[in-house]
């Protein structure tokens, strides 16, 4: 009996690593392709959600007005709450650059009960040009990115475009925790997910779509009540017949203090959500997890030597240190390849406990059903529906105006 369980741990381990090793593959693929050479700049609006002070704000926008891009774009900012710090930078951003057609949009939600959705629609409202560019505000480009995504609609069956994302900037445990796992589990998922199954997953970060899309997609107001509103615009504008493709370049989202409940937070309320989407899929993910399963391999035989496989105690216990190893050292080639450089001091001795943390979430995922989301707390559903669980929804469908700078801002936005 004891064989057969270390035949089964066996046989997970090894189907584990080589799922993993193939999402790596998939995500240097994917970097590695060419960027369309043809040249197309379509006129973009870009939408730029606010929602507090995020870390390197102001370098933030400041790489996005900055674009090198020889087409027409404008810049759309705004925060459902109109006393929002995250405007007063917004304002400074629109001072210093004068020449870029930067557009504040201030206290407006919408009644869905996701408040980043609702924010989007008011954006969209707003927006001049036929083409939507989703850019959240944790986000930080290069100069051509703006460029190099929008090529990608030079195929008119193109109707959304997402990017590769990664972590940059770790200077606390908990943001050590971040860039880790963004840059190996979330972009191997990702990438190996339209490498080997063109099955779009996309990642809300970055979304750049046709207005067009969107709408035959049922526009935000369809997904204004999920949690997994980007996944979900992702598959609707797939299933309206159009392609969803992922842009070989690269965005960062500067995570830089992060506290470990910070990072605990984030993913289990993404674990939540993609066991509410995609169930079977969710099911799979410890297959892109190999370490846990690896650990367990190497304690059985330890403690258990003997005629295991007839083979010694201490050669499955090397045979399962190599593949931890091997799984270190493909997380850190993955995260040189997305970013340029490596985690800084001991960050990687972090990635296996960050890997058994990660597999405690996928199975919190299964059995929790409330998130903590931009100070509401919601109930997930299937589709990864919202319902509220306070007795007073926050359901607003008016301009915010609190104050006399909100009412400076109305009067600039009119």
């Amino acid at each position: 009996m004891l064989e057969v369980f270390f035949i089964v741990i066996v046989v997970l381990s090894a189907a584990s690593m080589a799922t993993t090793l193939a999402s790596h593959v998939s995500l240097h693929l994917t970097v590695g392709r060419r960027p369309c050479a043809r040249a197309y700049a379509p006129s973009i609006s870009i939408l730029k959600p606010l929602k507090g002070h995020d870390e390197g704000l102001h370098d933030n926008l400041v790489s996005l007005v900055t674009q090198q891009y020889p087409g027409r774009f404008e810049v759309l900012l705004g925060a459902a709450d109109a006393d929002d710090p995250a405007l007063a930078v917004a304002r400074r951003i629109r001072r210093a650059y004068p020449e870029v057609c930067i557009r504040i949009v201030p206290g407006r939600s919408g009644p869905g009960l996701n408040p980043k959705v609702a924010n989007l629609d008011a954006l969209s409202s707003a927006a001049r040009f036929p083409n939507l560019l989703v850019s959240d505000s944790n986000v930080r480009v290069g100069p051509e990115y703006l460029r190099r995504t929008a090529a990608e609609l030079h195929d008119e069956r193109v109707g959304l475009v997402s990017n590769v994302l990664v972590g940059t900037g770790e200077r606390s445990f908990g943001a050590t925790l971040e860039n880790l796992h963004l840059g190996s589990f979330v972009a191997g998922a990702v990438c190996g997910a339209q490498v080997l199954a063109n099955h779009p997953v996309v990642v809300g970060k970055s979304m750049l779509m046709r207005r067009q899309a969107l709408e035959d997609a049922g526009g935000f107001r369809g997904v204004e009540d999920v949690l997994g509103e980007d996944y979900l615009l992702g598959r609707k504008i797939h299933d309206a017949g159009h392609r969803v493709v992922l842009s070989a370049e690269i965005i960062t989202t500067c995570n830089e203090r992060w506290p470990a409940r910070q990072f605990l937070a984030r993913h289990l309320r993404w674990s939540q959500m993609r066991r509410w989407i995609a169930p079977p899929a969710y099911a799979c993910e410890p297959l892109l997890n190999p370490i846990p399963t690896l650990m367990v391999a190497a304690a059985f035989a330890a403690l258990h030597s003997g005629s295991l496989l007839s083979l010694s105690s201490t050669l499955w216990v090397r045979a399962a240190l190599l593949g931890i190893a091997l799984k270190i050292m493909a997380d850190l080639f993955a995260l040189h390849r997305l970013r340029g450089t490596g985690p800084r001091g001991l960050a990687p001795l972090w990635i296996p406990l960050k890997d058994l943390m990660v597999l405690g979430l996928w199975l919190g995922g299964w059995f929790m059903r409330t998130v903590q989301w931009r100070g509401n707390r919601m109930r997930v559903g299937p589709g990864s529906s919202l319902s509220p669980i306070d007795p007073a929804p926050r359901r607003v469908a008016r301009p915010i105006v609190t104050s006399p700078v909100a009412e400076e801002l109305v009067d600039e936005a009119a």
